[in-house]
């Protein structure tokens, strides 16, 4: 007694042939006539050119692993690296700042919650990193200063700041300001 192939095993045998030239398709087609509409599919799929892709940019890494430690939950987010001297020019002269408050972000001087959602997430683009990364990583505490000076008291950190407190310490333009703390999204 014969069986009866499924669908699923004809069209694997059909994409495992060597070649899916037109005389291989006609054998299929004669041999399986049930699974026509799906032998064409297949034809076409395997006969369509491959377009070779660009490589993943490290922000699409970054969301990839960020949405796959979510998934599998993984409760701890991407990490978040320094930026380059480069990028933080670059973020400076993208948000219309001066370097210091740049400078100030990533030392932990200033309180990152207090820029608006719009301005947090441009920052996690500027610097390639997921928006949870980049949170979580400028909450924690302040960073020591490193640099070093003499004196009779060990030095301390001090509280966060503002990011309004330091744009106008920077003495940037409300314009900026405004546009850098308002949730006006």
């Amino acid at each position: 007694m014969k069986s009866i192939p499924l669908e699923e095993d004809v069209l694997d045998a059909f994409a495992a042939e060597p070649s899916h030239d037109a005389a291989t398709f006609q054998k299929y087609l004669k041999d399986y006539p049930q699974f026509a509409d799906a032998l064409v599919d297949l034809s076409r799929e395997l006969s369509r050119e491959l377009v070779q892709e660009e490589p993943f940019s490290k922000r699409d890494t970054a969301w990839i692993d960020e949405s796959v430690r979510r998934y599998s939950g993984d409760p701890t987010p991407a990490p978040f690296a320094a930026p380059a001297v480069e990028r933080q020019r670059a973020a400076a002269e993208e948000l219309r700042v001066p370097r210091q408050i740049i400078t100030a972000i990533l030392e932990r001087k200033v309180a990152i919650e207090t820029a608006s959602s719009r301005t947090r997430r441009r920052l996690a683009v500027l610097f390639d990193a997921t928006l949870d990364g980049l949170v979580q990583a400028l909450s924690g505490p302040q960073m020591s200063a490193s640099r070093s000076y003499k004196a009779d008291t060990r030095p301390s950190t001090g509280g966060k700041i503002s990011l309004e407190q330091a744009l106008r310490e920077a003495k940037v333009s409300e314009d900026v300001i405004s546009d850098l703390v308002s949730e006006g999204d």
